[in-house]
C-alpha cells in the first residue's frame, strides 16, 4: 500500500513536505506511550527515592557516619598492641574477627551512602556482623566494651530509621 500524503509539514527552512499519515501515526503512538513512561516515572519515583524529608536524610547521614565510626574503631582493634601476651593463633583469630566486623561494618555504611538505602544487604551484613562479634562479645576490655556501646546506638538509630524512614 502506498503512503498518503494527507498532510504537509513545514520545516525550520519555511519549506513544507508532504507527511505520511501512517508515519504520522506512529508518532503519535510512540509519543503516547513516552507519555505514559513518564507517568509511571513520575508515579514510582516517590517510592524510588528513599529518603524523601530532611529528618530522614540527616538520620540516614547520622547512621553512614555510625557505621564508618564503627569501621574505623574495627580497623583499628585489628593491630596487636606492643607488649601483648597473645599466641600466635590468638592473633591470627583477633585478625580474622576484626577484619569480618570491619568489612561487615563498611557494607552497613555503605548501604546508607545514598538516599536509595540498600536494606537486604543492610541487614544480611548486620546479621553477619553479630556473628563475627559473638565470640568478643563476653570481653571485659574497655575498647570491645566501648565498641559494644556504640553497636548499640547503631541498632537503636537503625531500628529507629527503619521504623520512620522505611
Amino acid at each position: 500500500m502506498a503512503p498518503r500524503y494527507d498532510l504537509m509539514v513545514g520545516d525550520i527552512s519555511g519549506e513544507r513536505s508532504p507527511v505520511s499519515t501512517r508515519l504520522l501515526s506512529s508518532s503519535r503512538a510512540l509519543a503516547r506511550a513516552l507519555l505514559a513512561g513518564v507517568a509511571v516515572v513520575a508515579v514510582a519515583s516517590p517510592t524510588m527515592l528513599g529518603c524523601q524529608d530532611q529528618e530522614c536524610e540527616a538520620a540516614r547521614l547520622e547512621l553512614a557516619q555510625t557505621w564508618e565510626t564503627l569501621r574505623n574503631t574495627a580497623t583499628s582493634r585489628k593491630q596487636i598492641p606492643e607488649g601483648a601476651d597473645l599466641t600466635k593463633s590468638q592473633e591470627e583469630e583477633r585478625m580474622r574477627v576484626w577484619t569480618t566486623i570491619e568489612d561487615r561494618a563498611e557494607l552497613m555504611r555503605s548501604s546508607f551512602e545514598t538516599p536509595q538505602v540498600t536494606w537486604p544487604s543492610a541487614e544480611k551484613a548486620r546479621l553477619e556482623l553479630g556473628k563475627a562479634f559473638q565470640p568478643l562479645a563476653s570481653n571485659t576490655d574497655p575498647m570491645t566494651q566501648g565498641f559494644v556501646v556504640t553497636l548499640n546506638e547503631a541498632d537503636e538509630r537503625l531500628a529507629n530509621f527503619r521504623k520512620a524512614c522505611r
